[in-house]
């Protein structure tokens, strides 16, 4: 009996195939799930970003082109992302974390030294305003989208409609165009 490729499983997943996609998780969850624990560093994330390509899989299964690539080339890159944006929302949480100490801190400062904060900060965050303002509207609302919503460049391409790519390319144009026009304003 002649195995069953890859592509035909993901055919057949793709088609809402319960056993296929029963048969595809027995044939790839021990590699899938290897690499996203190589990648997080964490069993439990790494099982959490198994069940998460698993489920965009069996989401997306119809959409897969094998003219782009091999299905495990198409599993791998999911199951990378899915790691990676995991890793990203810990790194977010961390910040988060780091963010709400240093304002616990804060809140213990003299009274007077909490207004001059509390005025340099309004005032940065209003340069930081006018900044975005004038950026263009792809630039601007991918960076806002991302750092402000905490949508992964992956959720961004989806929601936009547009590659990955050119979501990750305006990201980084926005970001550089902010540095400069901040730094002018500094000058």
């Amino acid at each position: 009996m002649e195995k069953e490729t890859d592509e035909a499983i993901l055919q057949r997943v793709g088609r809402g195939d319960e056993a296929a996609t029963a048969e595809f998780y027995d044939r790839f969850a021990p590699s899938l799930f290897a690499i996203a624990r190589r990648i997080l560093g964490d069993e439990q994330e790494a099982r959490d970003a198994l069940q998460d390509g698993f489920l965009y899989i069996w989401d997306k299964a119809a959409d897969y082109d094998p003219a782009r690539s091999k299905a495990f080339t198409w599993f791998v890159m999911i199951f990378r992302n899915k790691a990676i944006d995991r890793l990203r929302a810990s790194r977010r949480r961390v910040r988060l974390n780091e963010t709400a100490a240093v304002n616990l801190l804060d809140l213990e400062s003299p009274l007077a030294e909490r207004a001059d904060l509390s005025v340099e900060r309004a005032e940065s965050a209003e340069a930081v305003r006018r900044a975005m303002r004038s950026l263009p509207d792809e630039q601007r609302k991918c960076i806002e989208w991302a750092f402000l919503r905490g949508l992964t460049h992956l959720q961004l391409s989806e929601l936009l409609g547009e590659p990955l790519g050119t979501v990750k390319t305006n990201i980084r144009r926005g970001l550089m165009r902010l540095r400069d026009i901040l730094q002018e304003g500094e000058s």
